[in-house]
């Protein structure tokens, strides 16, 4: 099991308690079905959320979301279940005050339509298991009506090339890729404002270059750079073992360009001040842990925003880092299995997606043809 997902899985564990007695029943439940404990922890989200909205909308007597009954779930309304969709529509003009403990800047952002239907769907699914699947002492069903069946989602299936073009956007494109990774390291020093802005942009460079540079020269997952421990990396053979999604081992490459920048960092990663029994590749520190620690996914989210924020590339996401790389890896070697094999990937329709993001290669085929 990875970092990540251990860290995840003890958050589950530790919070689970705090849900009422069927969700942790439907938890289980989802566990058999092999569902990551990332995923079992964004159930667990969407449902304190909803809870917590029917207690602020007094559709439940419970002060506390463990004690919400059965019988509460049972006598909504489609009606109220509207509501709630409505209030996600709305709920950045309040803050989410109401339902959060610690607004942060992310609660005055809009839901966007996809983030909605996933909390949907979660209750969807929860609600299916009270009233299709789980069952009482007398082989009952828990619920006697499911309400959230009533709530249709509207999604629209996009093809392959409308996601191609949605990913092209946001994505870099050949000399790009060098020229975000060089302005990383040598042009956001001009960026920093402040002195204390300076120091900590020069004590990190190293290892921010490092973590985008062996994305975009492998294709990796956030997780997965994440979760590398120094014993994992071979560096004569420029691979990393790693065990990835559906706990499948595997060695992945990446390229001589992207192991320079590895290189380098992995001679300063002693300014760290690492324990001797930290094995994580890529560390940070804190004032609370001022010893070098892994680092967080949510971190390299960060970073990643900030230095494409500045590049003139807002949209840019280290997971469009991956996309960045599997886009240009079918522009100079045409071969989408071998793709498949470098990116993890169970399916070689999510592979084919790439196939179709730079429209001139298309369109070059299209003329090709007559």
């Amino acid at each position: 099991m990875s970092v990540t997902k251990q860290r995840d899985a003890l958050q589950l564990l530790q919070s689970i308690g705090s849900y009422p007695w069927y969700v942790e029943k439907f938890i289980e439940h989802k566990k058999t079905k092999k569902n990551s404990p990332s995923t079992l922890l964004g159930y667990l989200r969407d449902c304190s959320f909803f809870f917590r909205w029917m207690m602020t909308e007094g559709l439940t007597a419970a002060t506390d979301m463990k004690e919400i009954p059965l019988a509460d779930l049972n006598e909504l309304k489609k009606e109220s279940v509207e509501s709630y969709i409505l209030y996600l529509q709305e709920s950045h003009l309040y803050e989410r005050s109401a339902l959060l403990s610690h607004p942060t800047k992310s609660s005055r952002k809009e839901y966007s339509d996809k983030t909605i239907s996933r909390k949907i769907s979660s209750l969807k699914s929860l609600f299916h298991y009270l009233s299709a699947i789980a069952e009482d002492d007398r082989g009952e069903s828990y619920l006697t009506r499911n309400v959230l069946a009533k709530i249709e989602l509207e999604t629209t299936e996009l093809t392959p090339l409308a996601r191609a073009h949605a990913i092209r956007a946001k994505i870099l494109i050949d000399d790009e890729i060098y020229q975000f990774v060089d302005f990383i390291y040598n042009g956001y020093l001009a960026h920093c404002q402040t002195t204390k802005k300076q120091q900590y942009h020069m004590q990190n460079r190293d290892r921010d270059t490092a973590i985008v540079a062996m994305i975009l020269s492998g294709g990796f997952r956030v997780s997965e750079i994440v979760s590398l421990n120094l014993s994992d990396i071979v560096l004569e053979k420029n691979q990393l073992k790693m065990i990835r999604k559906g706990k499948k081992e595997d060695a992945p490459f990446f390229s001589d360009w992207g192991k320079e920048y590895l290189a380098k960092y992995l001679q300063v990663r002693a300014n760290y001040h690492p324990s001797a029994q930290e094995d994580a590749v890529f560390l940070a520190v804190s004032p609370s842990n001022p010893h070098g620690h892994r680092i967080e996914v949510r971190s390299v989210q960060k970073l990643v925003k900030k230095y494409a924020k500045a590049f003139g590339i807002p949209d840019l996401s280290v997971h469009k880092l991956r996309h960045s790389f599997a886009t240009q890896f079918l522009r100079l070697n045409p071969d989408p299995h071998q793709l498949q094999a470098q990116l993890g990937h169970s399916k070689i329709e999510t592979t084919m997606q790439y196939a179709h993001v730079l429209e001139d290669a298309l369109s070059k085929a299209v003329n090709r043809t007559t």
